[in-house]
This record gives C-alpha cells, sequence and structure tokens, in this order.
C-alpha cells in the first residue's frame, strides 16, 4: 500500500471499487496498489468469499501481472481461460472463470490494477465493457492522483473538438451507465415503428471500436450500409471523435416492426458526445419527412433524464453511507456486514428480474437495514456473542428505529417498510409485528435471506463463520419457518455464482 494511504483513502477507494462492479455488473473486484517495496499489494476488494483465494499482493511474474502488462496497460477481458492458461489456477482458486482487468496509471507510471470477475446472469465480458472499463480507469486514475500517492496525473494534450453543428443535439460528457443505454436502445425500439422511419440505428463508439444497433422494416444491403455509416462518420467527427476504421465497427441489425419501406433521406444527431463516449442516432425516412427534430428531440431528453436519474441513485447510495456513520463515528463491523448484504440483495433483485426501480430500493434498504443501531448502545449490543434479556430487548427496536430514520427522506418506494419489517419470519413470529407469510415485504425478505447469509459465513462476525454449504444447509432447513421458501433456491444461485 502507499505509504500515504488512511483509513479515508481505503474508504473512498472501495466506493469507487463498488461503483466499478455496479456499472459492469461484475460479482466480485479487488483493487491493488503498488507499494513502498515495488510489489502490488490488495487495497480492498468486494464479492470473494471466505474460501475464496484473493492473493494478498502480486508481485511481477505472478500471472495476472503478465496478464496485465502484455495487454500494454489497456482494459481487458478473459472468457476463455485456453486464451491464457496460466491463469487458471489464479481464476480457479476464487470459483471464477471470466476477467477484465483495468491498470492504471498515474504520472506515466503503472501505480495499480483492478481485477474484476463474472457478470451477474453469467454473461461474457464484451467491447461494450472495455468502453466503460475505460471510463472507471480515469475515475481511479484522477484519485490515486488526488490523493498524492503516486504524484500527479499525467495530463494528455489534446487537440480541441470541433465546433457541433447549430441544428445537431448534444448532451454533457459523461459515461451513461448500462442501463442507460439500454433504455436508450429501448425508446429507439418505439421510436423505429412510427410510419415516417424506415431505419433507427443508435451508434455506441469510443474511437477504438464501433456498436451499432440497426432497427429497419426490410433487411439493409450493402450500400445502404455504407451511406449509413458514412453520414454516421460525418456526423461524430464534428463532435471530436476518431472514427474507427471499418473492420472494427459491429452492426446489430433486427427488424424494427414498422411499415414505412422507402429508404430516402437520412438525418444524423449526436445524443452524447464525450469523451469517453458517443453516443449518435440515425434515421432513414421517404424524402421531406419533418418528423425526425421531434424524433432527436426525445431521445436527447430521454438520454438527460436517464443520466440525471443514474446520478440521482447515486447521491442516494452516498447518502446511505453518511446515514449509516454519522459524524466521524465509525463501525468496521457494521459497514462490512452492511455492504455485503446490500450486494446479495442486489443480485438477489437482478436475478428476479425485478425492475431498476425496485432494484435500487432493495440495494439501499438492504445496506442500510441495520442504521438502527447506530442510535442504539451500538458497542454493546451489535454482535454480541451472549446477550441476555435487556440487550435483546434493546436490539429488537432496531428495525423500528431504522425505519424512521429513513421515512422522512422521501425515497422512491417503502425504504422504510423494507427496514422496519426485516427481521420478521414467514411462520408469524418474528418482530417487530409479527407479519407471515407473503404479508412481509418482498424486499424485507430479500434483504433477511441476505444478511443471514452474511452473518453465517463472514469471517468478522460475532459467530464462528461456516462453510458455504453449511450455510446453505443451515437455511434450507429454515424453509417455510424462518425464510420463504419459494427465495431460498434463488439466493444459493446468486451467492453461487
Amino acid at each position: 500500500m502507499p505509504l500515504s494511504w488512511d483509513t479515508e483513502h481505503e474508504r473512498n477507494a472501495k466506493e469507487l471499487l463498488y461503483r466499478c462492479m455496479e456499472e459492469l455488473q461484475a460479482t466480485k473486484a479487488a483493487l491493488y496498489l503498488e507499494g513502498p517495496e515495488g510489489d502490488f499489494n490488495l487495497a480492498t476488494s468486494y464479492g470473494f468469499g471466505r474460501r475464496d483465494s484473493v492473493p494478498e499482493s502480486l508481485v511481477l511474474g505472478h500471472p495476472l501481472m503478465d496478464w496485465v502488462r502484455r495487454r500494454r496497460t489497456a482494459p481487458a477481458y478473459l472468457n476463455d481461460l485456453q486464451e491464457f492458461p496460466s491463469l487458471h489456477t489464479h481464476l480457479e482458486s476464487a470459483g471464477t472463470s471470466r476477467l477484465l482487468t483495468i491498470p492504471l496509471t498515474v504520472a506515466n507510471r503503472f501505480v495499480g490494477l483492478v481485477d474484476v470477475r463474472d457478470k451477474s446472469r453469467k454473461a461474457l465480458f464484451g467491447p461494450e465493457d472495455i468502453t466503460i472499463a475505460k471510463s472507471i480507469r480515469q475515475e481511479l486514475e484522477q484519485f490515486l492522483a488526488d490523493s498524492g500517492a503516486y504524484g500527479t496525473a499525467a495530463s494528455a494534450q489534446e487537440e480541441p473538438a470541433p465546433a457541433i453543428a447549430a441544428d445537431t443535439p448534444r448532451a454533457s460528457p459523461t459515461l451513461p451507465h448500462r442501463w442507460v443505454i439500454e433504455e436508450l436502445a429501448g425508446l429507439v425500439r418505439s421510436l423505429a415503428r412510427l410510419p415516417d422511419v424506415a431505419v433507427a440505428a443508435l451508434t455506441l463508439t469510443d474511437g477504438g471500436s464501433t456498436r451499432v444497433l440497426a432497427l429497419r422494416t426490410t433487411p439493409l444491403d450493402q450500400q445502404h450500409r455504407e451511406a449509413l455509416a458514412t453520414h454516421q462518420t460525418r456526423a461524430l467527427l464534428g463532435s471530436g471523435v476518431r472514427m474507427p476504421p471499418a473492420e472494427r465497427w459491429g452492426w446489430d441489425e433486427q427488424p424494427s416492426g414498422g411499415s414505412q419501406t422507402r429508404q430516402e433521406e437520412i438525418r444524423t444527431a449526436v445524443l452524447l458526445s464525450g469523451p469517453p463516449v458517443w453516443v449518435a442516432l440515425s434515421l432513414v425516412t421517404p424524402t421531406g419527412t419533418t418528423s425526425g427534430d421531434a424524433v432527436f428531440a426525445t431521445a436527447l431528453h430521454h438520454l438527460e433524464l436517464a443520466t440525471a436519474l443514474r446520478n440521482y441513485r447515486r447521491a442516494a447510495r452516498n447518502l446511505a453511507h453518511v446515514l449509516l456513520e454519522p459524524g466521524e463515528t465509525a463501525y468496521p463491523n457494521l459497514r462490512q456486514h452492511s455492504q455485503t448484504t446490500s450486494e446479495i440483495a442486489q443480485r438477489f433483485a437482478v436475478a428476479l428480474r425485478l425492475s431498476s426501480d425496485e432494484e435500487e430500493l432493495i440495494t439501499v434498504a438492504a445496506y442500510l437495514h441495520d442504521v438502527g443501531m447506530r442510535e442504539l448502545d451500538y458497542t454493546r449490543v451489535y454482535r454480541m456473542d451472549r446477550p441476555g434479556e435487556p440487550e435483546r430487548r434493546l436490539y429488537q427496536r432496531h428495525p423500528v428505529v431504522g425505519a424512521r430514520i429513513v421515512e422522512a427522506a422521501e425515497f422512491p418506494g417503502d425504504l422504510a417498510g423494507a427496514i422496519r419489517h426485516h427481521h420478521e419470519r414467514w411462520d408469524g413470529t418474528g418482530y417487530p409485528q409479527r407479519l407471515a407469510g407473503a404479508m412481509i415485504p418482498l424486499p424485507s425478505r430479500i434483504i433477511h435471506l441476505a444478511e443471514v447469509y452474511d452473518v453465517l459465513t463472514s469471517p468478522s462476525s460475532y459467530r464462528r463463520a461456516v462453510t458455504r454449504d453449511a450455510a446453505a444447509d443451515a437455511i434450507r432447513a429454515e424453509a417455510g419457518r424462518q425464510f420463504d421458501p419459494e427465495l431460498i433456491p434463488v439466493l444459493l444461485e446468486v451467492v453461487r455464482a
């Protein structure tokens, strides 16, 4: 670790690492930083279990260091161990098989790396993840430079971007979260079915590669593709990006379900102007069609709203950290338990395919499920090995106290209810209201399972940690009594991922 590293730096690094996992939809990640002796030490990690083998340090010659250096300090991913067999043992020891690495450089010096593992839903890493990784790298490198641990970040001299035509919409240069792009793609699918639209093409580029989603009423021939690519290239070049050659363009062509077949006129608008990423929308319509302006304005407004929502959610999570540990008080066990419970609950929500709003509510509520402990006698009660009756009664107040703390926050959804009922039991013998079965809010049932799993398996728990298999057996034994029996298989799948 750097000599100047302290608990504040570690806390900020952990928040950035969690955001890295969130944006890459990964299940595990570790941050390594160069220490005074030249080796690379584990600064912080997320998602790795007690039985996972995560090296405390990496030295020159370690296969992970070899992999990073062979990629010339650029983000890179690995989905097939046969591509780099020497990493097999390193990945297998943590029960993973897919890897993405983000090297970190400050003042032209290689100072660290992020080791990211296994996307959720067993998805493969792809080129779109490299675009996200580059943005994450910039943020982490700036953080390391600001910390003073490795000097000042090198500032690349870039040519000023040419001006964009006045009638070309643009947004602020910020990388949207993956779900922002997905939401925009969903909107474009709807717009592509408008009566005047023959083709709607959504294009994403970082200057190194380009991805195009083309929604059309009839298949595009090579001539139409080339014309569309030429028009998009012209518009994107005007926004300051150096476009990659044709062989680095990826096309995903799908039927739109629309009825217009006349492909006569192309209009393109740059919706997002980077760096690190540029997004453009092209419409192919009959000559003289006037609906393009309204379509572009709608798409740009949707992107702005989605980006604002992403920023709001990030702010809500930062506020959750403040609520959990007010002022200068630090509760390391509470923080670690809350973070792990939140990570499991978030993956739980994804596995259940809940809406993004429900997923966000569950993620934040799981992080704050024990926030009521801050108002109680935390040091005496929290994780007490053998509590007496007074301590038990005091402890059982924390869900109600926690709900009271957050209920004035006006968080979308019933955040207070999710926290208030996370100790209810399926058979109705829990607290504080002895709710039973489906009367217990779904977020509360998810949080209850997630936190019990962490308590059973965490080495920092108040009880002796057990293996994952033993924890799974203990939880199955309580199906229909303590836990919703239908949710248990989902939990076990989530923690195996």
